[in-house]
């Protein structure tokens, strides 16, 4: 079975971080090298990013290095709340938490928080775009 009980969807924790460097370096470099053979073209490698700190974190999207290959990445600044978490309500994608609500499990997720995530850990701004409910 798999790690996280989805059949075939086998999650390697020990090596996925470096893996996924890999796979940047690799798409970068083939990216590359066709856009040489395109008259010097340049074409964009971008990734969806997720806002959850802990999801950023385990999987390493917060390493600078990974935007050596990437031209930008987009971080989903919304669905932070939603009806997988039936006791908990919230905004769909709100910029700030509520410093009203006293729940702490409401304080996990907020675009602040994923933005911070990433730039303090070094990327740069200008690097990152931000997706928003509409």
């Amino acid at each position: 079975g798999s790690t996280n009980g989805l059949e075939g969807n086998y999650v390697d924790t020990v090596n996925d971080k470096a893996n996924f460097k890999a796979l940047l370096a690799e798409f970068r470099r083939q990216l590359d090298a066709y856009g040489a053979t395109q008259g010097g073209k340049h074409y964009l490698l971008s990734a969806f990013l997720p806002a959850n700190p802990a999801d950023i974190a385990a999987g390493g999207w917060n390493d600078p290095a990974n935007f050596n290959s990437l031209d930008y990445g987009n971080i989903q600044g919304y669905d932070l709340h939603g009806a997988w978490a039936p006791t908990l309500t919230g905004h769909q994608g709100n910029l700030y938490d509520d410093p009203a609500d006293p729940r702490e499990a409401a304080k996990k997720f907020s675009v602040n928080k994923a933005v911070t995530a990433y730039t303090g850990a070094g990327i740069p701004a200008a690097k990152l775009g931000l997706g928003m409910a509409m």
